[in-house]
């Protein structure tokens, strides 16, 4: 291995080690960039409101207050808002929560999971596939990439969702990190640790010894 690094010389072991560190960079930007945390903010720079849950100020824009509807996916829903560049057809789905995130890296999973399917819903409906969408919380912000995990992720969720509906029965997953937010959580879930409502034992509630 040494005498064959000896023989390369300076411009083929310049471009090697150029090409190893594009191909770190590659990998290393490809695990950590689908979700970024960041301050919260209501600016959009270059994009102007393409619609919005509920009319605004009096306004007749056809796209304000109505119900979208994907028949492909069979979903429906109303975003808070989605916004669109000005120079172009993208769109960008801004869903806000009233509540706080704090120090959590990562948005809620229900949260996330209604995000993901608005852009399947957009998609559908306008023809546009948004690139990414924000998840909005009263201190910090989430942008997120429509990415093929969290397509696949939110398929498979509405999957199990319909199944539940038509055979009545569901498989449970449950976790601290999942149900910490849930309303069921220490009430009448029976994955639950009822008896333990606050502190830190409620760590090891639906069903986590």
């Amino acid at each position: 291995m040494l005498d064959f690094i000896k023989n390369l010389e300076w411009a083929d072991l310049f471009l090697m080690i150029s090409v190893l560190i594009l191909l770190v960079l590659f990998l290393f930007r490809g695990r950590g960039g689908s979700i970024k945390k960041l301050p919260a903010s209501n600016r959009m720079g270059g994009y102007s409101l393409f619609y919005a849950d509920q009319k605004q100020n009096g306004k007749n824009e056809e796209n304000f207050g109505k119900l979208l509807h994907s028949t492909e996916y069979e979903l429906q829903g109303k975003p808070d808002y989605i916004y669109r560049k000005r120079f172009g057809k993208r769109l960008v789905p801004v869903e806000l929560k009233s509540g706080k995130i704090g120090d959590d890296p990562l948005p809620h999973r229900g949260d996330l999971l209604q995000l993901a399917a608005y852009f399947l819903i957009i998609e559908d409906v306008y023809q546009v596939r948004p690139k990414f969408g924000r998840l909005v919380y009263s201190d910090y912000m989430f942008v997120i990439k429509n990415t093929k995990s969290l397509r696949k992720e939110v398929l498979n969720t509405t999957k199990e969702m319909r199944e539940m509906l038509i055979y009545g029965v569901g498989k449970a997953n449950p976790s601290f990190v999942t149900c910490r937010y849930c309303v069921c959580n220490g009430t009448v879930c029976e994955y639950s640790g009822t008896e333990i409502i606050g502190g830190k034992g409620n760590e090891s509630s639906c069903g986590e010894e």
